[in-house]
């Protein structure tokens, strides 16, 4: 039988903020994720929050791609009614023993402020995906003015320390290499996605403003 990882002090913080990013970006994934269906590839699948959303008839098979174990066997548990219709694969994109153009979706959700080279994630991306098929994403980016701004320069090395997340994301780069995307000549566009907040927390102001996009392979 496998041993399961305990959690440690800092994977505990990152499931707290997984799990209460997930409950304020519910209106978000409703939106991005509505028609979503066939073969669905996640990266960065973390603990799997997003089974609440791709454990519908419409999806044929989730692959979750996860390289952290502890990550991993908090996953299982978590897609385990979807039985054999998920595969949860520990590794890294790279990594993953797939057909080129095998899926008609991918999604990222809060992925590219903690990968070191997101260029290449976003350029594996799409290889995986069908022509036609769909980038979603939802990422969190350094704010441009006032306090947060500022909270976010001064925490952004601690942050990255303690979480792997860099605070002042800018996905955009990564997001708009050349002949990716159907109708997209220069920069993607990135929209405020919608959030649902019931009280004040200091881990999640540092994480805003949201953003979200769906993006078309040519």
């Amino acid at each position: 039988m496998k041993e399961t990882k305990k959690l440690g002090r800092f994977e505990k913080l990152s499931r707290d903020v997984l799990i209460s990013t997930s409950k304020m970006l519910k209106d978000a994934k409703d939106e991005l994720f509505h028609g979503i269906h066939g073969r669905v590839l996640e990266v960065g699948a973390g603990i799997g929050v997003n089974v609440y959303f791709f454990n519908r008839p419409e999806v044929d098979h989730w692959v979750a791609v996860e390289p952290d174990r502890k990550l991993v066997d908090e996953c299982h548990k978590m897609v385990a009614d979807m039985g054999d219709r998920v595969t949860v694969f520990q590794g890294y994109l790279h990594e993953l023993e797939e057909p080129p153009e095998s899926f008609d979706y991918v999604v990222f959700t809060t992925l590219l402020c903690s990968v070191p080279e997101p260029g290449k994630i976003v350029k594996e991306a799409h290889r995986f995906l069908k022509p036609g098929g769909k980038l979603c994403v939802i990422e969190h980016i350094g704010d441009s003015f006032g306090l947060r701004a500022g909270f976010q320069m001064l925490a952004k090395y601690p942050w990255r320390l303690a979480t792997g997340c860099n605070c002042r994301n800018n996905p955009v780069p990564a997001l708009s290499q050349p002949g990716f995307w159907q109708n997209v000549d220069d920069k993607v566009d990135l929209k405020i996605a919608p959030l649902r907040t019931k009280r004040f927390s200091p881990l999640l102001q540092l994480l805003k403003p949201f953003v979200m996009t769906t993006l078309t392979k040519k």
